[in-house]
């Protein structure tokens, strides 16, 4: 079964390599990268991750930013899609921040920010180690703009409507220690699909990259199961 990967808010790819480092054999992952200078919200990245799709069985899985990415492109019916993942991610707006102030979110945010603690936030206590390197280096390689660009898609986005009429089985990945998903992202996705599955692992918002065995066997199960 191949994995679509679909990378968090850096959009690279880069930080799915510590998760394609312990895939079964039965599991093949296929990274997909977002342009590091362009301004494209989801439309736009969708018409990319379709360029992406590879022949044969696979399952969208969508970190983080790209949760909703996988929904939309399960509305699409493409052949050979047999399920999705939603990894820490969500199908509306993630966090309690009133709209007006949404709109403030410019380049000049993510030109300064401070990536020690933005890595602190992302990976808790792997954030100074070879992870939290891999984190830096990946959001310096893409542009404040383009970084700016997908924090207004995520202030916009509701998928609510499109995962409820999902073809295709769901798996939903947990995070216990995430500090940026909250918990009532899980809820609403279990409120509007109650067939969703459900995997909890014990770690911070990047799963994948700090639970990566324990996170592959989470896929693999659900691959199993779905293919």
């Amino acid at each position: 079964m191949k994995l679509l990967l679909l990378p968090g808010m850096d959009g690279t790819g880069q930080l799915f390599q510590p998760l394609i480092a312990v895939l079964p054999p039965t599991l093949s992952g296929i990274t997909v990268s977002y342009p590091l200078q362009d301004t494209l919200g989801y439309e736009e990245l969708l018409t990319l991750v379709e360029a992406a799709i590879p022949p044969g069985r696979f399952v969208a899985v969508g970190e983080s930013f790209s949760g909703p990415l996988a929904v939309m492109l399960s509305a699409k019916r493409p052949p050979g899609l047999c399920g999705i993942v939603l990894c820490a991610s969500f199908v509306q707006f993630p966090l309690p921040v009133p709209k007006r102030w949404r709109r403030a979110v410019g380049p000049w945010m993510f030109r300064w920010q401070p990536l020690w603690i933005l890595s602190w936030i992302l990976l808790g206590r792997h954030a100074f180690g070879r992870l939290g390197h891999m984190l830096r280096t990946a959001v310096r390689s893409v542009s404040p703009a383009a970084m700016a660009a997908r924090a207004h898609a995520v202030a916009e986005v509701d998928v609510v409507e499109a995962l409820r009429r999902c073809p295709v089985p769901i798996l939903y990945i947990r995070a216990t220690r995430d500090m940026v998903v909250r918990p009532s992202c899980w809820d609403l996705v279990r409120s509007v699909r109650e067939d969703t599955e459900v995997a909890v692992l014990v770690g911070p918002h990047l799963i994948l990259q700090a639970s990566p065995s324990a996170a592959a066997r989470a896929l693999e199960a659900f691959c199993a199961r779905v293919g």
